[in-house]
């Protein structure tokens, strides 16, 4: 198991964040902001700026997170719409959904895939779809046909598509997560596993969630969630994650690959650093 951090849970900046998290040992990184911009959307200089950071501290980005099917996936034909009056405004509210799908699928997803192969990352962090007003029991086939495409996109180009778990997502807890890759069923297609997400959605991360679909994890996000006694949540150095189980687990079943820390706090240098020295804590504290 290997430590990685979210650039821009650092700061905007990835020379900024990438000279941090070598100060604290962490030689490889997730790349998901520069400045405002969100990759792969990256003007040329900023492209350029990341390889000449890459070679100056001699780091690698391992995976990108481009928001890739962070939408909704709108299902069944257009209803008929009797009175011609109202059509045009409904038919604009039934087409802009398709509309997002099929940018995601045609130009983000193909932009994703070149843009991860001149980075030198093996991984394209996505999301498995919003699931709107519908139930989380029974996923639609056009959501797994896309799953399924993308993923053999991305194999064809030499890499690996991992689905984070998040709330109100069709991949959401580890239960739901391990069923959707079971059906899906394709090699390049993995689990990018967030136990922070997956408590808030309502599942207990480790041990149950983990051992759901611990098979299909190729990726990790750390995070750590506490609950107040309102039953709202707020994200914490130390929550009410069992971090020293799951982080256990993972070595003791040989996963060999990166834990990235993605704080979602602030101010982001000194959260950023405290959670990755208790990642680093962690390890040193299950392996000894």
């Amino acid at each position: 198991m290997k430590i990685s951090i979210v650039t821009d849970e650092v700061s905007a900046d990835p020379e900024t964040a990438i000279e941090l998290g070598a100060e604290w040992g962490v030689s490889a990184f997730e790349l998901r902001g520069f400045g405002t911009d969100r990759v792969p959307l990256l003007n040329p200089f900023q492209k350029s700026r990341i390889h000449e950071l890459l070679d100056a501290y001699d780091v690698e980005i391992v995976a990108i997170s481009p928001g890739l099917f962070k939408c909704p996936f709108p299902i069944g034909q257009r209803d008929r719409f009797p009175l011609r009056t109202f059509d045009r405004d409904l038919y604009q509210q039934w087409r802009q959904p398709r509309d997002v799908v099929k940018y995601h699928q045609e130009e983000l997803l193909p932009l994703s895939i070149e843009f991860a192969r001149e980075i030198g990352a093996g991984k394209i962090v996505a999301f498995g779809f919003e699931r709107d007003t519908q139930s989380a029991m029974t996923v639609p086939e056009e959501v797994l046909t896309a799953i399924w495409q993308a993923a053999e996109q991305t194999a064809n180009a030499g890499l690996e598509l991992v689905i984070e778990v998040e709330a109100e997502y069709w991949v959401d807890t580890g239960k739901n997560a391990a069923e959707i890759m079971r059906t899906v069923n394709h090699p390049a297609l993995g689990i990018n596993w967030d136990p922070g997400n997956a408590l808030v959605a309502g599942d207990r991360p480790y041990p149950d969630g983990y051992e759901a679909v611990r098979e299909f994890i190729k990726h990790v996000h750390f995070k750590d969630v506490a609950f107040n006694p309102d039953g709202s949540y707020r994200y914490a150095i130390e929550g009410d994650i069992n971090w020293l189980g799951q982080i256990g687990a993972l070595i003791r079943d040989g996963y060999d690959g990166f834990v990235s820390v993605e704080t979602h706090m602030e101010p982001k240098v000194r959260c950023a650093r405290a959670m990755t020295e208790r990642l680093q804590q962690l390890v040193v504290k299950t392996r000894s």
